[in-house]
């Protein structure tokens, strides 16, 4: 009895010591989203080298991918954010407040637009009218749970969100919007389906 107490005991303080194991979010590699054969067939050149990043954005798991092209100006970038383990906090809550304008109605939009103009107090006008020339998201149809073409044509790009994840996703390249648009459409549908 003595040495089954000491075994039990002995066991058990081993599993109390044993590291826990590492949160699926380390794991993580946010390259493994696209494949090289993916990214040629959009670009049509091989990927010459990928490099991967964790930058500390806080309560999100943030990953990045950069696929380099010869053609340097026609690489991808990739940044994915997810749940952080025991974080009460969702991407999908950051989305929400992201693109919250965009997927409003046209009363909520005058609403929020009256309220700009009265905490501006008649001043500011020359900021308001640059918020209105700069283009707001669009919503991108056939991609993930919902998307987004967010930015100007050269530096653009395009968010996708699936579950409570979503990642951005911008390519180089002297392509007009719309074709870039395609692209990362055709690209962000591939994404998905191994995030």
């Amino acid at each position: 009895m003595h040495g089954a107490l000491s075994t039990v005991l002995l066991l058990g303080s081993v599993s109390l010591a044993a590291p826990a194991p590492a949160p699926a979010t380390k794991d993580f590699d946010p390259c493994s989203l696209l494949t090289a054969s993916d990214i040629r067939s959009v670009q049509g050149e091989r990927v010459s080298a990928t490099k991967a990043s964790r930058p500390e954005r806080g309560r999100f798991a943030v990953s990045q991918c950069f696929y380099s092209l010869p053609t340097f100006s026609k690489s991808i970038s990739l940044e994915v954010t997810r749940p952080e383990a025991n974080e009460k906090e969702k991407p999908s809550d950051q989305w929400k407040a992201m693109f919250r304008a965009a997927s409003a109605t046209k009363k909520e939009k005058e609403e929020e637009e009256k309220k700009a103009r009265a905490r501006r107090g008649g001043r500011g006008e020359e900021e308001g009218e640059k918020e209105k020339e700069s283009s707001p998201p669009r919503k991108v149809p056939g991609v993930g749970d919902e998307a987004y073409w967010v930015g100007p044509s050269i530096v653009g790009g395009l968010y996708v969100r699936k579950g409570d994840s979503f990642f951005r996703l911008s390519i180089g390249g002297p392509d007009r919007e719309e074709v870039r648009i395609e692209k990362l459409k055709k690209l962000g549908r591939k994404a998905v389906q191994r995030l």
